[in-house]
């Protein structure tokens, strides 16, 4: 009996002899849940998804200018605060100590492996780090205020109906105007450079942020953070996005604590990812900076990405009305991922656009459902490019309707 309770005794012994520098995962809570908005489309963005989460109509509370640093990326340790982008950053706890990571993420395997990577890799500092991440804090814990919407709109609605009323009201519409008079030689030049019209860009901008009312309410690092290094299906996605991140702050000089964005870490007017970011995101106005905060950048940026994902500057129309007989629509699939021969369409099915249709390549059908029938629209070769921003055909519908009506207001159609 005796031996029989030594043996496990020595054999622990043995074993805590043994070193590794290697550090391994500790168990995971099986019911950790992730619990990211989804994108309304993102996103997106896109983008997104790209996905991005859209929060319209929240009112503007402050400056909207991030926090610019022309230093060396090396430790950072008392940066000013902006009130619009955050609060006092790196608040270190007292946990933390100099050489680890303290906080809510003090002892996360996959972060300390993280770090250890970017150093490697990258050649980032390790004390900044260290000071950046134990300021971070996981965004479950926090819970989101739910406020109930009054429907003063009597009317029963379709699907479309309530989609669209998120993005084209009275206010954002009226806000477009104003974005569009004062930006109007940067939406000129970003049509002159890359070809994109600017009621598309500012349709784009409009549905994102409502014209920078809502840039997001967290901080970038806490959402990258919580998804890439607690349980989430997605975590390799958002750890990439993490890395992306600290590689696109250091390349712009920005400070990577205090840039807030959206539940699912999207950035700026057009809620860009980080990956995004760094490959579609342009220095506009030419201050030597890139910032997708500032109106200018992010107009030329959306422009860019719309170029670099195939956007043809020889065709003006996006989406036409379509006829077709009945009340709703069953014939044929629809969705932007949808390719029909216009001529196909007339001769066998009788659906014919609305209005004169000057494209002559295949059209995507667009079925937009409202209450008592189906809208049926053709998109061309530049309504898929939308949907490239994000994967949506109501997104890619919102971002085309709304550009058209702000563009009907400014010019008083």
């Amino acid at each position: 009996m005796t031996v029989n309770r030594l043996t496990p005794l020595l054999l622990l012994l043995a074993l805590s002899a043994c070193s590794t520098k290697k550090v391994t995962p500790p168990k995971t809570d099986t019911n950790s849940t992730d619990t990211s908005l989804i994108k309304n489309n993102i996103v997106k963005n896109p983008a997104l998804a790209n996905s991005t989460v859209i929060n319209a109509g929240v009112p503007h509370t402050g400056v909207v200018n991030r926090p610019i640093y022309h230093a060396p990326t090396s430790l950072m340790t008392s940066p000013p605060i902006n009130p619009m982008l955050g609060r006092a950053i790196i608040e270190q706890s007292s946990s933390t100590t100099t050489g680890g990571v303290g906080g809510y993420f003090a002892g996360n395997y996959k972060l300390i492996n993280f770090i250890d990577r970017m150093c490697n890799e990258y050649q980032f500092d390790r004390e900044y780090l260290y000071q950046l991440f134990s300021s971070a804090e996981n965004v479950h814990q926090f819970v989101e205020e739910y406020r109930a919407k009054s429907n003063t709109n009597s009317k029963p609605q379709g699907k479309w109906d309530r989609y669209k009323g998120m993005f084209i009201y009275e206010r954002n519409i009226n806000r477009g105007v104003a974005f569009w008079e004062k930006h109007k030689n940067a939406l000129n030049k970003a049509y002159q450079q890359y070809g994109v019209l600017p009621e598309f860009i500012v349709g784009i901008l409009g549905v994102e942020t409502a014209y920078g009312v809502n840039f997001g309410k967290r901080r970038v690092i806490d959402v990258l953070t919580t998804k890439a290094m607690l349980p989430n299906r997605r975590e390799s996605f958002y750890t990439t996005q993490l890395e992306k991140f600290l590689l696109m702050t250091r390349h712009s000089h920005l400070d990577a604590s205090t840039l807030m964005g959206s539940n699912a870490g999207a950035m700026g007017y057009g809620q860009f990812i980080a990956s995004s970011y760094l490959e579609f995101a342009v220095d506009f106005n030419n201050d030597g900076v890139i910032d997708l905060w500032n109106a200018e950048d992010a107009i030329g940026s959306v422009a860019n990405y719309f170029a670099r994902n195939g956007w043809n500057r020889g065709i003006r129309q996006v989406a036409v009305r379509a006829k077709y007989r009945g009340s709703r629509f069953r014939k044929l699939k629809t969705g932007y991922k949808t390719k029909y021969s216009q001529y196909r369409l007339r001769k066998k099915y009788k659906i014919t656009p609305r209005t004169r249709l000057s494209y002559k390549g295949p059209v995507s059908l667009i079925k937009l459902p409202k209450f008592s029938y189906d809208e049926l629209w053709f998109g061309t070769h530049n309504f898929r490019v939308i949907t490239t921003y994000n994967h949506s055909t109501f997104y890619a519908m919102a971002v085309f309707k709304l550009g058209e009506a702000v563009k009907a207001r400014r010019y008083g159609r």
